[in-house]
């Protein structure tokens, strides 16, 4: 009985996964900003860190669509309506990072 909270909340807990890599990604950025990197190395880690954020973003969208047949069927019709939305916080995210991985590279 207590594997079924788990795997009902499964795709929640993805996404709070990825809100967390966000949150580390914002940091990072905001600190390379302030660091005294050449242009190319700067370039590399934003790209690196980007990269890492987008696979993870990638994991938790999988998560999301994988985990949400085998969980209660009321909490499957739940994550079923809210799949569109989830992505969507998603995507802003990362898109929100890139850009503010842009500005940190111009800086």
């Amino acid at each position: 009985m207590g594997y079924l909270l788990i795997i009902d909340m499964l795709p929640t807990y993805g996404l709070l996964f990825y809100v967390l890599v966000s949150v580390c990604v914002f940091a990072l950025l905001h600190s390379l900003r302030k660091t005294s990197l050449d242009r190319r190395r700067l370039r590399f880690v934003t790209a690196a860190t980007l990269v890492v954020s987008w696979i993870c973003a990638l994991f938790a969208a999988l998560v999301y669509a994988m985990a949400t047949p085998a969980s209660q069927p009321d909490m499957s019709d739940f994550y079923v309506m809210y799949r569109p939305a989830s992505l969507g916080v998603l995507l802003v995210l990362f898109l929100v990072q890139v850009g503010y991985g842009i500005r940190a590279i111009r800086r």
